[in-house]
């Protein structure tokens, strides 16, 4: 049939990635001397988080082909696999956790936890690894270590290619000769996806990437933007649960305090035909006024905020009109001149 819609394809099952014991965990000696709880690791000793020192990841997730429905449909869950994300879940549609890649329409429970429900803290690592801090969104990731056979515009094209399967770029940044990119996505939540998937991968030229968070930018073009961009997300979040007649009296409201007269809008009218023939009989400006049904402010009542505005626009017409009243300054020397007018009586009286 052509005039109806394909019908909408079904998620298949999601794959199992691997395989139980099919990925080598090899850990590394510990050489420090004391257990630090928040980076998970010894202190004291070598630098181990080096990425001189790193390897290649095993896995890699590869969307079209590992996605897919798991047990979180039919549960409610709305947090991805953080092993799904690194291409190593061997559970696959067994999973308690999301096969799928988040979107910007995504919408989590908590927003204190990323996308694959761990907690978010105060502040971010040294390093600007880990999960990151809840009290500022951050879409950048900083990739380092890339290498460059080519021009910039290569490199570029690379970049984005491996880096926009996790979800869709806002913009892009290459440092050229430096091996340093920085890769904006829309949402929050895919940049937390790709930061997992890509961490410890490589590009067209069998490196490994360093791929951690961003600091803040600061360029003042950019923090005006993503205010702007912050600002506008409020006010439909906030508009959207508010209810839309309390919306629009506080709008008609405000633009009559600010002596701003605004149109009303076309009422409901009904019946029609019988309403037409009784106003053709009366003059235009005794026409009845029909309200708006369901409206929260009725026509005598935007009726009287309307004179009230034009009252005070003309109260502040004529109050700038009217020259102010004139005011002679005082002598300098009136002072003097009494005192003399003074002296010369006391002379001139008869001493008695």
């Amino acid at each position: 049939m052509s005039g109806t819609e394909p019908p909408k394809k079904k998620l298949r099952p999601a794959r199992k990635q691997v395989l139980p014991g099919q990925v080598d965990k090899k850990q590394e000696v510990q050489t420090g001397k004391e257990y630090n709880i928040w980076y998970n690791k010894w202190a004291g000793g070598d630098r181990e988080d080096s990425y001189s020192n790193k390897v290649k990841s095993q896995t890699r997730c590869n969307v079209a082909r590992d996605s897919g429905y798991t047990r979180a449909q039919t549960t409610g869950m709305k947090y991805c696999c953080l092993f799904f994300a690194r291409g190593c879940c061997p559970y696959g549609f067994e999973c308690e956790y999301l096969h799928v890649l988040p979107s910007a329409a995504t919408q989590l429970p908590d927003t204190s936890k990323d996308c694959f429900a761990r907690e978010k803290f105060s502040d971010y690592r040294d390093d600007m690894g880990g999960v990151g801090t809840f009290t500022r969104e951050n879409r950048t990731l900083y990739v380092g270590r890339i290498k460059e056979n080519g021009p910039g515009e290569e490199t570029e094209e690379i970049v984005r290619r491996h880096f926009q399967e996790w979800g869709e770029i806002d913009r892009m940044r290459v440092l050229q000769h430096r091996g340093v990119a920085f890769v904006t996505y829309v949402s929050e939540y895919s940049a937390q996806f790709a930061k997992e998937s890509m961490a410890c991968q490589s590009l067209d030229n069998d490196e490994i990437l360093n791929v951690r968070w961003a600091t803040e930018d600061t360029n003042p073009t950019t923090k005006v933007i993503e205010k702007r961009r912050l600002e506008d997300i409020g006010k439909d979040a906030i508009s959207n649960r508010m209810d839309p007649k309390i919306v629009d009296a506080v709008r008609q409201i405000r633009a009559l305090e600010g002596g701003v007269i605004l149109e009303p809008e076309e009422p409901d009218v009904y019946g029609a035909e019988e309403q037409q023939s009784e106003e053709e009989d009366q003059p235009r400006a005794k026409k009845q006024r029909i309200e708006k049904p369901g409206a929260l402010l009725s026509s005598d009542t935007m009726e009287g905020l309307r004179y009230y505005a034009e009252l005070r626009k003309k109260q502040a017409a004529s109050a700038k009109a009217k020259p102010a009243a004139r005011v002679n300054p005082p002598c300098a020397h009136g002072g003097i001149r009494e005192r003399q007018r003074l002296m010369n009586d006391l002379r001139t009286r008869p001493c008695m």
